[in-house]
């Protein structure tokens, strides 16, 4: 086995040398701090004892069972944690190396991603646009096809719910805005073809405040509510309610992670229901949170997403890029507390504008700090 030192200013320069001198090969053994230096031990060739100890930029990791890892001595599972930490260390380092060269080698893709991830588009989703409009003769010209790929990976409901009506239930995490935007879909349907078209349905039936603001919604707006617990409930509720050309079940919100979903899904989700779940999301949530939000809700089989909470966000990129990558329609988007405004469908190229303007905005902060910049450095010289 051949393992060498490498040492560094600090453990970028460390890792640069282990990659210089191993590339992919290298297993990083060990590292430690030496009079203000940072000490990598590395290996070409080093192969494990024990399957899964070890660190390989292949992403190598234990693949034992559960019983066998168990009978793993503490100084090994400690071992794994630290080589783990280094592994994403190390692939954090070599991402930024590659981002670098990108930028050197690749200037017209770099600046392409670099642009869309200005508003918020995540990576990943940017890479793989951009990587469909290269080679590009400019950015510009690149700019304006990536911006069209983009926009054609919006999907949009293919359903007129203002004009046929049906039953939607909204379904989604707590403090999302289900029940504002439950309100805003019956008081715009009830301005179309009247109130007596239209009801409420709560399953909500465990948090009072929940309640109150549905009741109360429905009193404002001259619109029942009932409220059902069960498959059963459900069932002859809809069947009292099959007069109204459009209902809205207003749902409890609960968290992705939980198991009250289930118990949920089965009155959402039965065939003689006829419901068409829309899954609410926030613009204001990370990327993590709202892929595993649409994840958790899939098995609700949502026909469409609705977006909100458009006035508090920075830019949506983020809940844009989640909906591209589980490739749900968008039904409609809100933008505030006002009811029946502040809602509108959804409209591809609505978003598309949006993200510009995100993007816009950044470079323009991006040359006012440029700006900024250059004055001090003209004062202090």
């Amino acid at each position: 086995m051949h393992v060498e030192k490498f040492t560094g200013s600090d453990m970028r320069q460390a890792m640069n040398k282990v990659r210089a001198a191993f590339g992919n090969e290298a297993v990083i053994l060990s590292s430690r701090r030496v009079d203000d230096m940072t000490e990598i031990t590395a290996s070409r060739d080093y192969v494990p004892e024990a399957e899964g100890v070890g660190l390989t930029t292949s992403h190598a990791t234990p693949e034992r069972s559960a019983k066998a890892g168990a009978e793993l001595s503490p100084a090994i599972v400690e071992m794994q944690s630290e080589l783990n930490k280094l592994r994403k260390l190390f692939e954090g380092e070599l991402a930024q190396l590659a981002w670098r060269d990108m930028s050197r080698n690749q200037p017209n893709r770099f600046a392409l991603i670099n642009r869309l991830e200005s508003a918020s588009i995540d990576r990943a989703l940017a890479a793989l646009i951009v990587d469909q409009v290269l080679p590009c003769d400019d950015v510009e010209s690149g700019w304006r096809k990536t911006l069209g790929l983009l926009g054609s990976r919006i999907k949009t409901w293919d359903y007129d719910l203002m004009k046929s009506g049906g039953i939607i239930a909204l379904v989604g995490s707590t403090g999302v805005g289900k029940t504002t935007t439950a309100a805003k879909i019956a008081a715009r349907f009830a301005t179309m073809h009247g109130r007596k078209n239209v009801a409420f349905i709560s399953t909500d039936c465990n948090k009072v405040g929940g309640q109150e603001q549905l009741v109360s919604f429905g009193g404002i707006l001259g619109i029942p509510v009932q409220f059902v617990s069960n498959q059963e409930e459900m069932q002859r509720t809809l069947d009292s309610l099959a007069g109204r050309q459009l209902v809205v079940v207003d749902t409890a919100g609960m968290s992705q992670r939980d198991r009250g979903i289930g118990e949920q899904m089965e009155m959402l989700t039965h065939p003689d229901n006829q419901i068409k779940p829309l899954l609410v999301l926030p613009a204001t949530a990370r990327v993590s949170i709202l892929d595993e939000t649409i994840a958790s809700y899939s098995r609700f089989h949502p026909a469409a997403a609705i977006l909100t909470k458009l006035d508090e966000c920075d830019g949506i990129g983020p809940v844009l890029s989640s909906v591209i990558r589980h490739k749900l329609p968008l039904a409609f988007s809100t933008h505030g507390q006002k009811v029946p405004d502040d809602f509108q469908p959804v409209i591809a190229q609505g978003l598309l504008a949006e993200i510009i303007r995100t993007y816009k905005q950044a470079q323009q902060r991006a040359n006012q700090q440029e700006s900024a910049g250059s004055a001090s450095a003209t004062l202090m010289s």
